[in-house]
C-alpha cells in the first residue's frame, strides 16, 4: 500500500479524503486559526519539534515562531488570511496566502507562498517566503 493514500479525515459530506486532502484541511485549518487568532489550534497543529525558516530571518523555533504570530494576532483586529491557492503532493502543502491586519489606523498587508511538511495530522517543518520590504515598512527591520 502506498503511503500517498492514507487516509484520517472525512470531508463535509462524510467522503474519506487522501493524504493530500488531508494534509490541506490541515493546512486551512492552521490559517484560519490564524484569522481568528486562534492560539490553541496554532500551538495544537505544530508537532513539539516543529520547526520554521522565515525568509530574512533564517531558521526560527517554533516557540518563536508562535510568540511572533501570536504578538500580531493579539495586536491586529480585524485579520484577514486568504488562501489564493494550494497544492499538495505526499507529506508537503504549498499555499499562496494574502493576509491583512488591521492596527488601528495602519493597515498591514502582505502576500505569502508557505510550504508546510505534514506528518501525522501536524506541522513538522514550515517554510515563509513573503515581501521583507511590506514588513520593514510596516513594522521596521527584521531581526534573525
Amino acid at each position: 500500500m502506498s503511503g500517498l493514500c492514507q487516509t484520517s479525515l472525512d470531508d463535509s459530506e462524510g467522503r474519506v479524503m487522501d493524504s493530500a486532502e488531508t494534509n490541506k484541511a490541515i493546512v486551512r485549518r492552521f490559517l484560519g486559526a490564524v484569522a481568528a487568532g486562534d492560539i490553541d489550534t496554532i500551538e495544537e497543529l505544530q508537532a513539539p519539534d516543529c520547526t520554521w525558516w522565515v525568509v530574512g530571518r533564517g531558521e526560527v523555533s517554533r516557540k518563536s515562531y508562535t510568540d511572533d504570530v501570536r504578538g500580531m494576532l493579539l495586536a491586529a483586529d480585524p485579520r484577514k488570511v486568504e488562501i489564493i491557492g494550494m497544492v499538495a503532493e505526499g507529506d508537503m502543502v504549498a499555499a499562496e496566502i494574502r493576509s491583512e491586519f488591521h492596527f488601528g489606523d495602519r493597515v498591514y498587508a502582505n502576500e505569502y507562498h508557505d510550504l508546510f511538511e505534514i506528518r501525522a495530522g501536524q506541522i513538522v517543518h514550515g517554510r515563509e517566503y513573503f515581501d521583507t520590504g511590506k514588513v520593514a515598512a510596516f513594522f521596521g527591520p527584521m531581526e534573525g
